[in-house]
């Protein structure tokens, strides 16, 4: 199932960047969206990796997950910034999975010039390999992945305007 979200940001790229790639905003975003969570932020020449851990309660999830990994389930995220291009703008590769079932989301995130601001784009694939409930399995997730990035995005909306970009 193809995940698709674009929005305009009021930075530009590397200031955008400098949040996204902080230890600080990391720990917000995953602590605003489970009580248990880690974030662990590497920067290496330019290039960033990034990875977080959240853990969230099944409760109104569907049963055939429940039923797979018990009251919580525990989400890793993996983001692998690279450099700026020639023309200013960056990707990673973004790779999250879910312990205990086999649902997946990979794709890449852009983060581009945009007149004064900076564009943040996330293209992926969610899958999950279950017979006859993978599908549905995607489908109640689905929602879930959407809001998370509206967290995220709103959460570095409010750092660059507040300015507190590093």
């Amino acid at each position: 199932m193809k995940i698709t979200r674009t929005t305009s940001l009021p930075a530009g790229v590397e200031e955008a960047f400098d949040v996204i790639a902080s230890q600080e905003h990391q720990e917000a975003k995953v602590a605003a969206q489970a009580e248990r969570s880690s974030a662990a932020v590497t920067r290496d020449a330019g290039a960033a990796r990034i990875r977080t851990e959240r853990e969230i309660a099944t409760e109104g999830m569907p049963t055939a997950v429940a039923s797979m990994v018990g009251s919580t389930l525990t989400i890793t995220e993996d983001q692998r910034w690279g450099a700026a291009d020639a023309s200013g703008a960056r990707s990673a590769d973004l790779d999250i999975r879910v312990a205990g079932v086999p649902l997946q989301l990979v794709g890449r995130i852009r983060l581009t010039p945009d007149g004064d601001g900076s564009s943040l784009a996330v293209d992926a694939d969610l899958s999950c390999s279950l017979p006859f409930v993978g599908k549905k399995i995607e489908q109640a997730a689905r929602p879930t992945i959407e809001e998370s990035f509206d967290l995220e995005v709103q959460l570095l909306t409010e750092r660059l305007r507040g300015g507190r970009a590093r």
